[in-house]
Formats: structure tokens, sequence, C-alpha cells
């Protein structure tokens, strides 16, 4: 034993200095501190306190010396950590004699065998005990060994209680009312309420455990409480962070969150600043930045936001605040109430389980057109314009291309026909580079119909093998096959709206910001003109449709966009007039309905002509081969 005093005396001479002016850390097993408590109590008192020291050689001067020192460190340590031998041959350990302990560590020591931390409790700013508890009482009520009465800790302020055996969380912390951080990862809890403890908390870290909700907050932590750390847990259900109005980071990586929409709870975080949402299901979706940003809170556009670790690109922060909370912030019990309950039906609505019907690839379902009911203003101007039609064109009103016209000014979905009759396509396009106000455009009598008519034979072609047809799904709607590029915009003419505008080879259509879903969509022949200011980034498109509401759009891009964007349109436009201009001259195949007989036509010669009458019967009665 004396050996191991001297040399412990030896290996602290040189770092003791940092110890004791609390820049080091003292670190002692638990068998060396029983050996150096042991040789204190074995000398003489009077020669171990006494500071005028007899220079002799004998080995009991020497051995006073270095007990004199080590008790001169251990009375001044103010940082101790405390660690287990392999032996393991004691029972317990005092820390008695550390008289100015600020920072206590225990590793891997059970805290029932450890005594003296009653006298060190008022002093004590830091406690770490890691696999060293069962329980939080144990620490904090008993103090270890020492077997105590409930006391206040005063000067606590961290506490860290990682990788322990704890399950729940019981009174104890209503002795810490100074403490501000918490560690009780890698532990057991399933379950937890923070009421009226830890009114100074701003750091709690609960990763690691068996939580599926969200602990509930109530009392002074919610206005404190700024990091929340919640990662590696099975939460599927966060709606307590509705009473977080401080919270300004938030973990929730690697949990069960399956639905974009169980994050409506975060958008009451009005000082949040990051959010982590890796590693849950939710994250896999395609647009998962996107539709997070809908569930920001408004205030995340005005400060440097990390989502998932990454700070909000310019477009992302414009979605902020989109799906802000229908309810403002609660006061009385009543309310709090409701809107649990109105948070609990949306998660059990997002719950809701799907049946899919799955039928043969070699069924061919026929799309039935669909019929949107129309308000009575809208029903009394159908009407004035279908008796418009019958009056111009008589018996014949559901024929030919008045019948096209019923259907447009119906809404009914355009079916494949074949025209007896060949009508020349008459599409103007006016691409303007620079314009510096977007003005509006005023459209010619004579011109309307000529619009009309190449929209009608634009719009009921036969689908091409390779072409999309829209289909609004039911559910999360995904970006259709054959969209070339896909643009964020500003629609300036229905108060500001954000949307998606796709171009394919064909059509340019607007779909929905949130679910993807096609709203509204066009055939590039309709095209009219299509002009760009620049200094506004925003770009006018009118188009040669019935529909009031859809002649015109005024989109407004970033700047990094606008340009690519008009340069795609353009070329669009571009091949199509190239391709119309290739297929002026070329000759049509008819065949009478009455003889049977083919033959050809020019289309130029066809311009002119009323109708085609069959050269060998005269009939009128032929159609357009395809």
């Amino acid at each position: 034993m004396e050996s191991d005093i001297s040399h412990l005396a030896n290996i602290l001479r040189l770092p003791g200095r940092d110890v004791i002016s609390g820049k080091g850390k003292l670190c002692l097993s638990a068998n060396y501190l029983n050996k150096l408590n042991k040789a204190i109590d074995t000398i003489n008192e009077e020669d171990v306190t006494s500071f005028q020291i007899v220079q002799t050689n004998n080995t009991k001067s020497n051995l006073i010396r270095d007990t004199q020192f080590l008790l001169d460190l251990i009375s001044k340590t103010s940082s101790l950590k405390l660690i287990p031998d392999e032996t393991k041959d004691y029972e317990t350990v005092d820390l008695s004699r550390f008289k100015q302990i600020k920072i206590l560590e225990i590793i891997k020591l059970d805290i029932n065998i450890v005594t003296g931390l009653q006298k060190l409790r008022p002093q004590i700013q830091e406690l770490t005990c890691c696999k060293s508890l069962k329980s939080i009482s144990e620490v904090l009520q008993k103090c270890g060994g020492d077997n105590s009465q409930c006391f206040y800790w005063n000067e606590l302020k961290v506490a860290n209680f990682t990788h322990n055996d704890i399950s729940s969380i019981d009174n104890s912390f209503e002795r810490t009312l100074s403490l501000h951080t918490v560690d009780l990862s890698h532990n057991q809890l399933s379950k937890l309420d923070f009421t009226s403890v830890l009114p100074n908390l701003k750091h709690l870290n609960l990763s690691y455990n068996k939580l599926d909700t969200v602990p509930i907050f109530k009392g002074q932590i919610q206005n404190r409480l700024q990091v929340l750390v919640l990662n590696n847990n099975f939460i599927e259900n966060i709606q307590g962070l509705t009473s977080l109005f401080n919270l300004q980071q938030l973990d929730l990586g690697y949990n069960c969150l399956l639905d974009h929409k169980t994050l409506l709870s975060v958008s009451h975080l009005v000082s949040l600043q990051s959010l982590n949402l890796q590693g849950n299901p939710l994250a896999f979706h395609p647009y998962h930045r996107q539709l997070s940003c809908n569930y920001l809170n408004k205030n995340a556009a005005t400060v440097k936001f990390l989502l998932d670790g990454h700070i909000l690109t310019k477009n992302e922060k414009i979605l902020t605040g989109s799906l802000y909370p229908i309810a403002p912030k609660l006061q009385t019990s009543c309310s709090l109430n409701s809107l649990e309950s109105s948070a609990a039906s949306v998660q059990e609505k997002s719950r809701k389980v799907r049946y899919v019907n799955i039928e043969e690839s070699d069924v061919v379902k026929e799309n039935e057109p669909e019929f949107t009911p129309n308000t009575s203003s809208q029903h009394l101007e159908i009407k004035r314009q279908v008796e418009k039609l019958r009056e111009e064109y008589g018996e014949a009103w559901l024929y030919q291309h008045s019948g096209l016209i019923v259907q447009d000014v119906l809404g009914l979905d355009k079916a494949t026909i074949l025209s007896s009759t060949p009508i020349e396509q008459v599409i103007p396009i006016n691409m303007t580079q620079e314009s510096d106000d977007i003005s509006t455009f005023n459209e010619d009598s004579s011109t309307n119909e000529n619009y009309r008519t190449a929209e009608m034979e634009n719009s009921f072609h036969s689908p091409e093998p390779n072409e999309e047809v829209s289909d609004v799904s039911d559910g999360e709607d995904v970006v259709s096959v054959g969209e070339s590029c896909m643009f964020l915009a500003t629609n300036i003419g229905t108060k500001n709206t954000s949307m998606f505008v796709a171009l394919t080879d064909c059509c340019i259509s607007e779909r929905d910001i949130t679910t993807i879903k096609e709203k509204a969509r066009w055939h590039i022949n309709t095209i009219i003109s299509c002009e760009k200011c620049v200094e506004e980034n925003r770009i006018k498109i009118e188009f040669d449709t019935l529909r009031r509401d859809r002649k015109q759009r005024i989109y407004e891009f970033s700047s990094e966009d606008i340009e690519t964007f008009y340069d795609n349109i353009k070329g669009k436009i571009d091949s199509v007039l190239n391709s119309k201009s290739k297929t002026d001259d070329c000759n049509l195949d008819y065949q009478c309905m009455k003889c049977s007989e083919i033959f050809q036509k020019s289309k130029s010669a066809l311009l002119n002509t009323p109708s085609i009458k069959c050269p060998y019967c005269t009939s009128p009665m032929v159609v357009e081969k395809i």
C-alpha cells in the first residue's frame, strides 16, 4: 500500500497544479481512492496535519510527505471522475474528504456504494452518473450510500444520467430548481410528463428511449425550453410540441413519422430555427423538403433555418407558412382539449387504410367524362351559349364543329373524331424577347373564330402512343411521365398563388404545390402570345380558349428559372410551327362511306372548299383515313 501511495503522489505532482486551479480533472479508480483513505487514517493525525516535516530518509517520513501532498490535493480538487477497477474488491467508496467538489462524474459504479454525497450536495454544479442508476431518486433523494432525506440541490445546473436503466421519472427533479440541462438518453423511458418541475430547463435530451409520443409539457417549462432531442425513439404523435413557443432546435430523426400531415404541430413553433426529420418514413418522399416547408411557421423564412442539416433555399422559404395552424394560441384548458382532440382526429385520419383493386393488364377501362356541377350564374351563361349555337347552325347544331364547341362549353372531355371537312390550323404566335410592361391583349373578332377553329382541331386529336394523359389520382400524385421540366412560379392573377408549371412536348400545365395534382392544362398550339418582362421576372401567356378563366396567365419566376422557362416554351412553339409548315402541301387520304372508294386530295387545295365529295359517286359522306 505504501508503494501505491508513493507512486500515485509522484504521478500527480506535476499535473496537481492544474487540478487545484480547476483547469484539469482528477480521475481516480475506486480501489486507489480507498487505499488513499486508508493510508490517511493509519498515519498519526498530528504528523499528517503538521506542516513541519523532518527531512529524513526513512520510509515513514516519505509516506507522511506523500500523504500530506495527496490530502492537500484532495481537499482542493474541484473536478473529480470515479471509475471502476478490474478487481472490484471494495464495498464502499468514500468522498467525504473532498471539500470543494463542483463537477462529479461516477462511471460504471453502483451509486449505492458511494458515500459522502450528502455533504457535497449544496455545492455540486455538474453531476454525471453513467451506468450507475436504476432510478433518479437513488442519487437526487437518497444521495447514494448515504441514504439521506430529501434536500435541495441549490447549485446543480447540469445533470447527465445517460446509459442507465431508468424507466420512469419521479418527483426527484422538484429538488433541482436551478437545473437547465438534462440528458436522459439511452434509458428505458416510455412515457413522460413534465408539469411544474424544472422551471429553468433549456436543454433536454431524450434520445434512444422507448417513447411513442412527445412528452406533455406544462408550466414554466413551456416558455424556457430551447433545445429538445428526441431522435431514435418510436414517436408517431408530436402534438405535445404545440405549447413550446420558444423552442429553437428540434431533433425528431429516426422515429416513426409516416405522413407530413403529422407535422401540423410544428407550425406553432414560432422560434424554431432547426428541424431534423432524417430517418423517418416521410423523409423518403420525393418532395419531402417542399412538403415539410408547408408546415413550418412563416418566421422560418426570416432566419437561416436548417432542415435536415441544410439551409432552406429561396424557393423553399416561399412555401413556409402555407399551412399555418388553424387554432390560435390557446389559454384555457377547454380549448387545449379541443385542440388535442382535433389533432388526434387528423392523426387517425392519416392512419386510414386504403384498399386498392388491381385489375388485369389486358383489361381496358374506358374513361367516362366527368361533369362538374356549375353554379346558377354559370348555368345561365352556358344556356345562352348553347341557344346561340343552335340558332346559328340550325338542325345540324350538334354535328361537325358546333358539336365540338358545345363540348367545350359544357366542360366535357373531348373524344377522338374523324372530320369530313379539313380545317386549316391558324396558330398566330407572338414571341416578344423583352417587354417592360405587360399589357392586355386585344383580340379581333374575325381572328377569334380562326383561333377557335385551331383549338378544336388541336384539342380533339387522337392521343399518340407515348402521349401522357392527365389523370388526377386519389392520393399523393406524382409527376407524369414525359414532362421535360417543372418550375416553381407564382400566379399573379389568382391572389399570388404558388404552383408548379410543367412543360411537356405538347402541353403546358399547372400543378398543385402540395399534392402535385394537375389543376389546368393547355395544348402548345393554343398559345397566342408569350411576353417576358425581365425587370419583374414575369412572363405573360395568352391562350386561345373559350374559358374565360384560362385565357391569360401571368407567372412570376425566380431570376434563375425565368430564362430557362422562356427558352423551353419558345423552343416547343417553334417546333410546332416547323412541323406545321412541312405538312401544309401534303396529300390527305379519304374513303367514301357509300362506295368504299379511296381517293386523295391536296391539303392546300381544300382551304376554300366548303365540303368534300367522292369523285366516283359524288357522295358527301367521306371520312379521312388516319
